[in-house]
């Protein structure tokens, strides 16, 4: 626990878009690690930020922070790479860039900014007129064409590691410049110290040579520097690595490959392993990099609007929803309503006149509705042709479209509906899933041992945290929060289990927001979570039904009236 709060002391957390302006009026020098959700910060660099600030502690000009590139805006060019970036500001300008854990660039960059804020402050100097950064999307000129072709070829994946001696040595960029240059691309570089579970398992296939302990301590004693390498193929893992790795008949190494600009006794198969099969290469992936999702990175997916109507759920739900996801859909966001005639005629505003819509309105207000917002390729024409034709007489032509096939006996209206354009999909979902503010709290049990992990999961579950603090609760600030429970039984231990240390209290916005975090916590009782909803904050990370882990608004007139409490100026009264 000391250690996690020494790296926040050393570092400002700057996780949205107004923390980041707020940093920019700094007036000294700000060294910010950018990083993405999935893989975090960079840990490898947090000694040699520390003796940074010991070495120019007199000076007192210079911070460091880290900042989630996917919450703020500003950092929207470096959310499609992981390796390590470092931005320096000065004045609030961001006049230097380093990417990867490059530490001489590091201190030879800091050291001149300090200097040049020393001679300023001696008067030797004056605050000249610089070109701040402008930070643009990777993307070459050729990048079109090379991604036109990409999405026709099967990329493969493998997990590389480039060893202690050479990260320690300062090579660990050379490295990856002559990968790129054999025909790979790097997805995700990460450094990190590897455990000796981790090394076991990714060397497995070395187990049996002689020296194989030995090997281990030897890649525990230093930080490795762990990739994503792909390249495009259709046949197997990393074929052009593989023959790097050929030997001749008589088992013993040919010579290796050489590549351009290394040293004479040096190859690239020395210098980064790979795993070289399909199957281990998935594993690895997996291993190394569990919240890393090929799909996330290579496709674009594209979200429509859903809705099965009030009498096709209560008869056919299950089978509609199944044939929704064999279809290929993800649900990323569900609303189950009855909707009002006003809401009915709201949404339905270009329908009003017509014949078919008082047994529209009657059909829509009759029951309970599902609104779906699914995403896959192509989601909107996707999901309007298997809907097929509008009416009842036109889809019965069609058989093998899903408004046939989901009719219902003697209600003359189609019992599905999907967005017609991509731009009418964006306007339905935010008219059923509006970008809402909800109110969260990680108990004080669950903040003390299992905070980092549930902070990860809210940040996976695409929330940005519009606010946050960390803060004991007082009784009459519990008392507050839980006023729908006063009465009850249990309220006065409720009350002592809030109070009992600090809490994380925050503030998270996201379309939907409400509903979603409350899916996201799961049911109030552990023992239910982990029987329906195993990946539930509670039924990860709670104890019982009072210490379960989280707290959040039901509606979103108890999320205004919380957050204006928690944040604002409103009165427990």
């Amino acid at each position: 626990m000391a250690g996690k709060k020494k790296e926040i002391q050393l570092q400002t957390i700057i996780s949205n878009q107004n923390q980041w302006d707020e940093m920019l009026q700094t007036k000294d020098i700000v060294v910010i690690d950018v990083y993405q959700a999935w893989c975090g910060p960079c840990k490898a660099v947090l000694n040699l930020f520390r003796k940074l600030r010991n070495d120019f502690s007199e000076d007192n000009v210079l911070h460091f922070a880290v900042a989630e590139a996917d919450s703020i805006k500003t950092l929207k060019p470096f959310r499609r790479s992981c390796e390590p970036v470092f931005l320096f500001s000065v004045h609030g300008k961001i006049l230097a860039m380093v990417k990867g854990v490059n530490a001489p660039l590091i201190i030879k960059t800091v050291t001149e900014l300090v200097q040049e804020e020393r001679e300023i402050a001696a008067g030797a100097k004056e605050h000249a007129e610089v070109e701040e950064l402008v930070f643009q999307e990777e993307v070459s000129s050729e990048g079109s064409a090379e991604e036109t072709v990409e999405e026709e070829e099967v990329l493969t994946y493998s997990v590389g590691i480039i060893k202690p001696d050479d990260v320690l040595s300062g090579r660990v960029e050379e490295i990856k410049k002559k990968i790129k240059e054999a025909g790979f691309d790097i997805k995700a570089a990460e450094e990190r110290i590897l455990t000796e579970e981790q090394i076991r398992v990714f060397y497995a296939r070395n187990k049996e040579e002689p020296d194989f302990d030995a090997f281990v301590q030897f890649m525990m004693s230093g930080p490795c520097h762990v990739l994503i390498i792909t390249k495009k193929e259709t046949s197997d893992a990393i074929p052009q690595w593989k023959e790097l790795h050929k030997t001749s008949v008589s088992g013993e190494p040919e010579e290796p490959v050489k590549l351009p600009g290394l040293m004479e006794t040096e190859s690239l198969v020395n210098l980064c392993d790979l795993q070289d099969s399909v199957e281990d290469a998935s594993r690895q992936l997996a291993f190394f990099f569990p919240n890393f999702h090929i799909n996330k990175v290579e496709q674009h997916v594209e979200r429509t609007l859903a809705i099965i109507r009030p009498s096709l759920l209560k008869e056919r739900r299950d089978s509609i929803m199944k044939r929704i996801k064999d279809d290929g859909f993800q649900i990323a966001m569900q609303k189950e309503i009855i909707l009002s005639e006003e809401q009915v005629r709201t949404f339905y505003k270009e329908h009003v006149d017509q014949d078919y819509f008082s047994v529209l309105l009657e059909q829509m207000t009759s029951g309970p509705t599902l609104v779906l917002a699914l995403t896959r390729e192509n989601a909107v024409s996707h999901w309007r042709d298997l809907l097929g034709p509008k009416t009842l007489e036109e889809a019965n032509e069609n058989p093998e479209s899903l408004r046939a096939q989901y009719a219902i006996e003697n209600v003359p209206i189609n019992q599905l509906h999907g967005s017609s354009t991509p731009s009418d999909a964006q306007k339905e979902l935010e008219f059923f899933f509006p970008e809402e503010q909800t109110f969260a709290l990680i108990k004080p049990d669950a903040a003390k041992t299992h905070k980092d992990e549930i902070m990860k999961k809210v940040k996976e579950a695409g929330f940005s945290i519009t606010k946050v603090k960390e803060q004991a609760l007082t009784r009459e600030m519990a008392a507050q929060f839980y006023k729908d429970h006063e009465g009850k039984p249990f309220f006065e231990q409720l009350v002592n289990c809030m109070t009992q240390g600090p809490s994380v209290i925050m503030v998270l916005s996201k379309e939907n927001a409400v509903e979603e975090w409350r899916q996201l916590m799961g049911p109030t009782d552990p023992e239910e979570a982990k029987k329906t909803c195993p990946e539930s904050i509670r039924a990860q990370f709670a104890h019982d039904i009072l210490s379960n882990a989280v707290h959040g608004s039901s509606n979103i007139e108890q999320a205004l009236r919380s957050i204006q409490f928690a944040f604002g100026e409103l009165d427990a009264d």
